[in-house]
């Protein structure tokens, strides 16, 4: 299928201005590229270098759904690979393997003239702007952009429309191990969680934390008060202080355990062994429902 012949239409302002063109250099590309046409799905192939790479299976089949009865509401952008009639994607390549999966023959795009060097940079732009990446695909994702493109963390702000102190906090995250990464990555800790086990100089604690934030469903400030009271300088009372630690990550877990069986928030307050256990509910039927659990038991 020929772009030449393929249906087009206008488009509004895109990167133009974000990477530097004039007006009148942007007024040009647009007339030329930027039009949203219909192009044949098996023209158009990944980007090996595209910052996101990581695609929930589950989220795609649901898209592929959404597509089947609503179809692509937003175009995908592309840039031509070997032919005229052969095209990379530069972002979408969600929607594209969504629309794969959904049957469809042809997907909506936009075609950009892109020179190779600047096809990462885009690609890393328009992802970041419609927040599609992930904290671990981001800061690989500023990286790549730093190295490739020899920015520094203003000028690399300044291109993204971010604070610097934003890009800084991000590009941190690639000091965690791996380990931490993927719990990053898979959601199961967030980038405020990472930013707190920064502050732990030894790669093993990095870890071990970790793993008590996801088993514990710890919140940031719990993270927080945590990894401050590990960071305290060693003491003669350190002992007692890891102790505390290890007692009140045990009243939590005893806490999650009862909330989960009883299916409502449970608080556990003790004091050398004595203390309260406080279940709270909202009406009559949450009360019948509790006494029922606790009698059972």
């Amino acid at each position: 299928m020929s772009a030449v012949n393929k249906k087009q239409t206008g488009l509004g302002k895109g990167l133009g201005a974000l990477l530097g063109q004039t007006e009148k250099q942007f007024q040009q590309a647009s007339k030329s590229v930027e039009k949203i046409i219909e192009l044949d799905i098996e023209e158009i192939s990944p980007n090996k270098d595209q910052p996101r790479y990581k695609f929930d299976q589950e989220k795609l089949e649901e898209l592929a759904q959404s597509i089947k009865q609503h179809g692509i509401l937003q175009p995908i952008i592309v840039t031509f690979k070997e032919s005229p009639d052969h095209y990379k994607i530069i972002a979408g390549e969600r929607r594209w393997r969504a629309a794969r999966i959904a049957g469809l023959k042809t997907v909506p795009a936009i075609i950009r003239d892109v020179e190779d060097h600047l096809i990462l940079q885009h690609s890393i732009i328009e992802n970041i702007q419609r927040e599609n990446l992930n904290p671990v695909e981001e800061t690989n994702a500023f990286h790549d952009l730093m190295s490739q493109y020899n920015m520094t963390q203003e000028e690399l702000a300044k291109t993204l429309g971010k604070s610097r102190s934003a890009v800084a906090n991000t590009l941190r995250l690639k000091n965690l191990p791996e380990e931490v990464l993927n719990e990053l990555a898979s959601a199961n800790i967030s980038a405020g969680h990472a930013r707190c086990l920064l502050s732990l100089t030894e790669t093993e604690d990095q870890i071990n934390t970790c793993k008590l934030i996801v088993e514990n469903d710890l919140s940031v400030r719990e993270t927080e008060a945590y990894v401050k009271k590990l960071n305290e300088p060693v003491t003669k009372s350190k002992p007692k202080k890891e102790k505390d630690i290890e007692y009140q990550l045990s009243i939590k877990k005893i806490e999650t355990d009862l909330s989960k069986s009883l299916g409502t928030r449970v608080k556990l307050k003790d004091n050398a062994g004595k203390g309260q256990i406080i279940i709270p509910y909202n009406n009559n039927d949450e009360l019948s429902r509790l006494i029922d659990i606790l009698s059972e038991k």
